[in-house]
């Protein structure tokens, strides 16, 4: 049963589908089949939606009717499209979500490259939830709920903000349920629809998908692959625009891996005191430092005047499935506070425990998991050379990804044919609040070594598919649930 999520237009959906047209000897209600398809897999037009019409969209895209009645029957064939009599065909996943992780079952021998995040440390997440065992017994005659996290917890994360030089008290910090959650609390707090938010161009997926949530209209600035942060045009924007909010991903930036130097940090600070703007900064890759270590969190630059909201999880260096992140700012967060009441009251508190034995345990296991990082990423980096010549990884210095210009605008229809070999790539359109970036592609390297070039082994032979320079490979069978998921 497809529960309908709303109708998409022609004009929108020709928006979203941008490059779409093969360049090869592939069919063209094939690849416009595929290009759908890989709309609704990563997330950019959501599992329910109406279809318009063949004829409407034969119009809006320039191609005969024929062609759109035969890429919906392509869907329709592999399970990605209902259709019923009298109603406008709705958009699908061929199977229902399964109630076990889906790296069991049917997915185990599926290679996800459209998660950058690490497996669990297991001795210290174990370690951890023996902690929370030990200290449970103080806090089960209580209620269980801490708006503003356990105090042994933000004392914990403002210790670390200190040992990073941003003198911090605990009183500061709001722990929230991952550093999304926190992204939230602050939109709901400073963000009414239609006010403008900057970011920059490309950024992280739920950035975007959190600002669309709360109506806000992105306006972006672009990284350049070397340079990094334009910090003059970020200022004649904000004079221009005069958004609401700020953000950025300084420290390892995702998907880029760049980061912002001192001298950048410190006109951040000016350019959000000089004219009364919040910038909001995520953390959540700030320990991920690869090559070159990480400046001082960017809040301890900022002039009397500036506002700098810090956001964190423990997800990138930890385990994404404690669920833990944090908001940081110079008073106290209580209107953060407040704005958790329409989410939850607080957070678990065997998670928190659990998350406060492994930061305050970094130093023991952060070794070896950074250089752990950097072997899988010069295995990407051999990998990407080798499967994909012409290729053009942003040379990054720390984070958990590479963000990489293909030699053809062949992003979207690489990942329709990655999914076909088993691989889960994400296009990068979905890093661009607008679309776009049909050149790039996002590869993390948290897989093991193998995993990882086998992985990239087959995103070379998709693109070559791609772009007609391989015969097409037989369509394999359907894997299960395709994971939308962009981490």
């Amino acid at each position: 049963m497809v529960t309908p999520t709303g109708a998409i237009s022609a004009t929108a959906l020709a928006r979203h589908l941008g490059a779409w047209r093969p360049a090869g000897p592939q069919p063209t209600y094939r690849a416009l089949a595929d290009a759908i398809r890989v709309l609704m897999l990563d997330g950019r037009v959501p599992v329910g939606t109406a279809v318009p019409s063949e004829r409407t969209l034969a119009e809006a895209l320039d191609v005969s009717r024929t062609t759109v009645a035969y890429a919906y029957a392509a869907l329709r064939d592999n399970g990605h499209l209902l259709s019923r009599q009298g109603a406008r065909s709705v958009l699908r996943l061929p199977v229902q979500v399964p109630a076990e992780p889906v790296d069991l079952g049917a997915e185990g021998d599926v290679i996800k490259l459209n998660i950058a995040a690490p497996s669990a440390p297991e001795q210290i997440v174990h370690d951890g939830y023996r902690h929370a065992l030990e200290c449970a017994p103080g806090y089960l005659a209580g209620t269980g709920i801490y708006p503003n996290g356990l105090r042994a917890l933000t004392e914990t994360v403002a210790e670390r903000f200190t040992h990073r030089g941003l003198p911090t008290a605990a009183d500061q910090i709001l722990i929230t349920s991952g550093a999304q959650h926190a992204l939230r609390l602050v939109l709901d707090t400073h963000v009414s629809p239609g006010d403008r938010v900057l970011l920059e161009q490309p950024t992280h997926h739920g950035t975007i998908l959190a600002l669309a949530r709360h109506r806000a209209r992105a306006v972006t600035i672009g990284l350049h692959p070397e340079h990094g942060w334009d910090l003059d045009q970020l200022e004649s924007v904000v004079r221009l625009q005069r958004p609401a909010l700020i953000f950025v991903i300084p420290d390892f930036h995702n998907p880029t891996g760049l980061l912002l130097d001192e001298a950048g940090r410190i006109r951040l600070g000016e350019i959000s005191a000089r004219y009364r703007v919040p910038v909001v900064v995520d953390e959540t890759t700030a320990e991920l430092a690869l090559d070159v270590a990480a400046p001082p969190p960017l809040a301890s630059f900022a002039p009397r005047g500036a506002e700098i909201i810090t956001l964190g999880s423990a997800s990138k260096t930890v385990w994404a499935g404690l669920r833990v992140g944090w908001i940081r700012v110079d008073g106290r967060p209580d209107t953060y506070a407040l704005a958790r009441y329409e989410s939850d009251i607080g957070g678990a508190v065997f998670e928190q425990f659990a998350a406060q034995y492994a930061l305050s345990h970094l130093d023991d296991f952060m070794p070896a998991r950074l250089a752990a990082l950097r072997a899988q990423r010069t295995t990407a980096l051999a990998a990407i050379a080798e499967h994909l010549p012409g290729a053009v990884p942003v040379r990054g210095v720390g984070g958990l990804c590479l963000w990489v210009a293909l030699p053809q605008p062949a992003a979207t229809a690489t990942a329709a044919a990655a999914a076909e070999l088993g691989v889960r790539l994400i296009p990068g359109g979905s890093f661009g609040p607008h679309g776009g970036f049909d050149s790039h592609i996002r590869i993390p390297y948290t897989l093991d070594s193998d995993t990882l070039a086998r992985g990239i082994g087959l995103v070379g032979q998709a693109y070559r598919q791609a772009v007609g320079d391989a015969v097409a490979a037989p369509p394999s069978s359907d894997r299960g649930l395709p994971d939308r998921m962009v981490v």
